[in-house]
């Protein structure tokens, strides 16, 4: 956005009259006998001694999170996510999980269920929550980690629902799926993970190249096709879209 600074100058006196009149706040410039400041419109019967184009940066390239001691001041377009800090099952900080997070803030609508696959520390169950999704299902295998999910949720004021099971324990399709497991996991279970969304899915925890190319093989017997590919510290993520929906 361009606009324009308007630079004034009058007697002293005369300006704090100014003020008083004009009732809208001024940059003042320099003050002494005489007093220079800016408006961002003209004043009428005045003439300013310089006019220039000004562009204004946007809200999200100004305003940056500050902390202060305790306090994190942040502005409303970011969506923040707690996570107990002494949590053994993520805090956000694996490429895994970062590349996932990315992944659903692109591919995601909202108005979408979602199952997280592996929910671990419920990082990515809270954030579709946070994006709109009208229903979340977070599965884990290990029951210290549902009930970190659980806690971590209520903490955020989220309502996911958390359970103990397998991929192949549930027969519900969601619109969305994020699967951050193992390779390991994926040669057992992806028929039965593959099921579980119909629409978009993403898949991390797959490591380097070699694992890639297997995955990859791996999909070949399902209606998917490969949407998306990103890696990070030799992680990656695989996003994975229906046939049927194209």
């Amino acid at each position: 956005m361009i606009y324009k600074k308007y630079i004034y100058q009058m007697e002293k006196e005369d300006f704090y009259e100014f003020l008083l009149s004009y009732e809208k706040g001024v940059e003042i410039i320099k003050e002494g006998e005489q007093v220079q400041f800016v408006t961002y419109e003209p004043l009428l019967g005045m003439e300013p001694i310089e006019v220039y184009q000004v562009k204004a940066k946007a809200p999200k390239e100004s305003f940056r999170p500050i902390m202060v001691g305790d306090f994190l001041i942040i502005p409303p377009w970011i969506k923040s996510i707690l996570i107990n800090p002494g949590s053994a099952f993520g805090t956000g900080l694996h490429a895994t999980t970062q590349l996932c997070l990315k992944s659903i803030q692109k591919f995601f609508q909202p108005g979408w269920s979602a199952v997280d696959v592996g929910c671990g520390s419920c990082i990515l169950s809270i954030a579709l929550k946070l994006l709109g999704a009208s229903e979340v299902l977070a599965i884990d295998i290990d029951p210290l980690a549902v009930e970190e999910c659980k806690k971590n949720a209520r903490a955020n004021g989220v309502d996911v629902k958390v359970l103990q099971a397998t991929p192949e324990e549930l027969n519900h399709c969601f619109d969305f799926l994020v699967a951050n497991l193992d390779i390991q996991v994926f040669r057992k279970s992806m028929p039965s993970i593959v099921n579980l969304f119909n629409k978009i899915g993403v898949f991390s925890g797959i490591y380097g190249k070699v694992e890639l190319g297997e995955f990859k093989q791996m999909i070949k017997e399902y209606p998917v096709k490969v949407k998306s590919t990103q890696s990070k510290d030799g992680w990656l993520v695989v996003v994975l879209q229906k046939d049927y929906i194209l």
